[in-house]
């Protein structure tokens, strides 16, 4: 090759990276890594396939496992991945964002054996809605659906669609903007927030708006929530527009920018900061805090990334980050027993092109 083509070449790589750097939160992004390779000290087993659009994935107290796929199943597996038996959404509307979105386990389902669903539907006059509904489980079959709270904005994208209690026992529930950002910054929509109800459906006295189901808004798509529960710190996932993926911290009655402000990019602040920004867009998906040293990731938050393709360890403290696994496409959640392993599922299926193919459920633990 010319010297000087190999010159001019050189010259662009430069300006490129250069660029990319100046436009990178450089706190907050670290490159992708290289394809998974196996560490000694743990071992990745896919435990289930077949899975057709995969959204959440929860584990129960006795190591049974559920998992939602979009097109309207709740699954039941047992601790090695056979499926015992599911319950299918008959009213849920399956689109290229919309569906069967998410779940959470009830804190106190020994007792009770509740478990919450959140999905999308059309009513009878073709308009689109979300919902949250309370099932019981019972011999690995779920009884007749119970409404916590209707109505819920949606489209065809941008439904959010996570549920998880928190410490305090209260519900959780990341609602998208439905791509009509103004909603976000309006507290007399539900769009763009996050929501806080008492496992029955009624409000919290205690919310900070007033009668409101509303803890926090300004809000895109918030599909991850997770706390630690030492210090009861709040986190929600979030993609941005293009780039400025955020992780945020949560605080009751905030407002977390959108539409006005994504990863603090203006001067002076009006909004709280994302905590961790992600420039190249990773799509940050499901999330957790580890509560367990079985795989040496006690307290760090864990992070399913669609468009970075990996499982990523973040040190809420040093802000350190690293990469679990790759080598396994998209992956939409992640899930922790009380062992200490982690559950994930893939997010490879193409909404658009039919290939025949599914996806996994993958769990990793400690080689022994």
């Amino acid at each position: 090759m010319n010297k000087y083509v190999v010159i001019v070449i050189g010259i662009i790589v430069v300006i490129i990276s250069a660029l990319t750097i100046l436009n990178t939160p450089s706190d907050t992004t670290i490159l992708l890594p290289s394809p998974y390779a196996e560490d000694r000290a743990s071992a990745v087993k896919v435990i289930a396939d077949g899975l057709e659009f995969p959204t959440g994935v929860a584990v129960l107290p006795d190591k049974r496992i559920v998992i939602t796929e979009q097109t309207g199943k709740a699954v039941i597996l047992n601790s090695n991945g056979s499926q015992l038996n599911n319950y299918e959404v008959m009213d849920n509307y399956f689109d290229e964002g919309a569906g069967l979105l998410g779940l959470a386990i009830h804190p106190q389902f020994v007792n009770n054996h509740y478990l919450y669903l959140y999905y999308t539907y059309k009513n009878n006059d073709n308009q689109t809605f979300n919902k949250v509904i309370r099932l019981q489980e019972k011999n690995n079959s779920l009884s007749e659906a119970e409404t916590i709270i209707d109505h819920i904005p949606a489209s065809k994208l941008h439904n959010g669609g996570v549920l998880k209690f928190g410490p305090d026992g209260k519900l959780y529930i990341g609602v998208g903007d439905t791509t009509n950002s103004e909603l976000s910054q309006n507290l007399s929509s539900l769009a763009g927030k996050i929501l806080r109800m008492n496992d029955d459906g009624t409000t919290p006295n205690d919310n900070p708006f007033p009668n409101s189901s509303i803890y926090s808004y300004g809000h895109r798509n918030v599909v991850g929530i997770t706390w630690d529960f030492n210090n009861n710190t709040m986190y929600a996932s979030e993609a941005g527009r293009i780039g400025n993926d955020e992780i945020n911290v949560i605080k009751a009655g905030e407002n977390y920018g959108w539409p006005i402000e994504e990863c603090g990019n203006l001067e002076e602040s009006l909004f709280v900061n994302a905590e961790f920004c992600f420039t190249p867009s990773i799509y940050p998906s499901g999330i957790l805090i580890s509560n367990s040293t079985e795989l040496a990731y006690y307290g760090k938050l864990i992070v399913a990334t669609l468009k970075g393709e990996q499982l990523r360890s973040i040190d809420p403290i040093s802000k350190d980050q690293s990469s679990i696994l790759t080598g396994y496409g998209k992956i939409k959640d992640v899930a922790e027993d009380s062992n200490g392993s982690l559950y994930l599922i893939t997010n490879n299926k193409d909404f658009f092109v039919n290939d025949g193919s599914a996806d996994k459920m993958l769990k990793i633990v400690k080689n022994e």
